[in-house]
């Protein structure tokens, strides 16, 4: 953005603050702002009418979340819940589709960032439908070590039926398959802490499948 632009943004934004558990979109609802995170984290998920839900990924600042409805139709087609208490700003969506249409530069980085996200999407969601159990639970292990907490050792708000929707699988069988996976030294776990003790390992369970 210019320095104008972001000047107007800047001064129209509002500062939200989430309590853990709160929603913040809701999949069918409007797309009336876009939201940049500052603080916390959130928890992405598609839901379905019957109120299964695939937990696709966490947001974390400072990143900016929509959804594919921006420009389309603009509704939401995720729902957006903090994990923690959170802090996010909201950008008007007719502020940014304002710049679109006088700043092509941004426009094009704006949607190289949305390419980005909905590719990460399709691969997890290829990941989900091609593997079995114990490697998509290797992959959403591996993802929170290396992209959410960038470390092998981590604290986490998330709950069993939170890691079995981000495995795509039913909290019965997620925790069958940590309790192997921590008989076999693969992860050590106690409630909320997790840590990966042989990675090279869970890394060749993720690849197999």
């Amino acid at each position: 953005m210019t320095e104008e632009q972001l000047a107007k943004v800047n001064e129209e934004r509002q500062e939200v603050i989430f309590k853990s558990g709160e929603t913040i979109f809701k999949s069918g609802g409007p797309l009336t702002h876009i939201i940049c995170l500052t603080s916390g984290m959130v928890k992405i998920s598609l839901e379905d009418q019957n109120n299964k839900r695939i937990l696709l990924g966490i947001g974390k600042p400072v990143e900016m979340i929509g959804g594919p409805g921006f420009l389309v139709d603009d509704r939401h087609y995720v729902t957006v819940t903090a994990m923690e208490d959170t802090v996010a700003c909201f950008i008007k969506a007719e502020d940014y589709k304002e710049v679109m249409r006088k700043n092509p530069e941004f426009s094009m980085e704006l949607v190289k960032y949305l390419n980005k996200k909905i590719i990460t999407y399709f691969d997890k969601i290829n990941n989900l439908t091609h593997k079995h159990m114990h490697g998509k639970l290797a992959d959403t292990f591996l993802y929170l070590a290396d992209e959410v907490y960038n470390s092998d050792k981590f604290e986490t708000t998330l709950s069993r039926q939170d890691l079995a929707d981000m495995s795509a699988m039913t909290k019965e069988s997620t925790i069958r398959i940590m309790k192997e996976f921590k008989e076999s030294g693969i992860i050590a776990f106690n409630t909320s802490h997790f840590e990966i003790l042989n990675k090279s390992q869970l890394q060749k369970i993720s690849k197999t499948g």
